[in-house]
Order: structure tokens, then C-alpha cells, then sequence
């Protein structure tokens, strides 16, 4: 379709903190732009964000599937590795991103439906909520999604 496009491989569980997550964006730091969209999952849409902030760059879109700040689910190791992600403060992120937009399921089963809608209130995005899709992981039965394709 004409894109370049990166897939990032951030270590997890292992070594999955925000310093070690930064080391693998920074190696393409110089290729952001206003242009760049970004489609992200999970814990990976809140990491994006405080790298913008802590970097002050801007990008052109965030698509996040899952995404959460601040959550903390219960299972201790999950809970401990993901909290070096999160942001008090996400207003920042929104005069640096000209459009967000928040993917999630009414039923995924790790994350509780007002803790995702919080995440995508909390930087004033368009929401989208398919019925049924579970965490959009393998598990749920997502190896392709290819309706992200008509948000680029």
C-alpha cells in the first residue's frame, strides 16, 4: 500500500520496562513525524504516550487496541512489569497526536470495559467497541485485523 512499515519486537515478559522499551524506539526515533501512525496494543498505546511526552514528539495518529494506564488486573507478575509504563498525566499527549483513536471489546477478558473506556477518555478519543472480540490476541482469534486498515 505504499507504507514503510516497522514491527517493533520489545522484550516481554522479560527485561519489559520503559527504559528498555525506549532503547528499541529510539533506534527509529529520527523517522517520527507528524506523519507517522502508530497501532498499538495493551500496555504498548501508554508506553507510546510517555515516550512522546518524555521526547516531545509528535505524531500523526495513535491507534490503540486494548490500551490501559494505570490498570492493574490482579495477576502480580503482569501487575509489577506494566506499572513502569503508566503516566499521571496523559493531557500532554494530546497536542502531540492530531488523532487518537481507542479500539476495544465489550468483552475482553483481562480488562474491565470502564478501565478501557477511562484510558480512551482520558486522551479524548473516537472509540470504537466491537462486540465479542476478547483482547484482539490469538487467543481471541486475532491474527489478522484488518479493519485497521480503514482507519489509516
Amino acid at each position: 500500500m505504499g507504507y514503510e512499515v516497522y514491527n517493533f519486537n520489545y522484550p516481554t515478559p522479560k527485561g519489559q520496562n520503559f527504559e528498555n522499551w525506549s532503547k528499541v524506539l529510539d533506534k527509529v526515533k529520527d523517522k517520527i513525524t507528524q506523519d507517522s501512525v502508530f497501532i498499538c496494543h495493551s500496555i504498548a498505546p501508554i508506553f507510546l504516550i510517555k515516550y512522546c511526552i518524555n521526547n516531545n514528539i509528535k505524531i500523526g495518529k495513535l491507534i490503540s487496541v486494548s490500551g490501559i494506564n494505570n490498570f492493574k488486573g490482579g495477576i502480580p507478575e503482569f501487575d509489577e512489569i506494566n506499572k513502569f509504563m503508566f503516566v499521571d498525566d496523559v493531557s500532554n499527549f494530546i497536542d502531540l497526536c492530531d488523532e487518537r483513536i481507542c479500539i476495544y471489546s465489550n468483552n475482553d477478558p483481562y480488562i474491565k470495559i470502564e478501565e478501557l473506556k477511562n484510558f480512551a477518555n482520558s486522551i479524548k478519543v473516537k472509540q470504537i467497541v466491537f462486540e465479542n472480540a476478547g483482547h484482539f490476541n490469538e487467543k481471541a482469534g486475532y491474527t489478522k485485523f484488518e479493519y485497521i486498515l480503514t482507519l489509516l
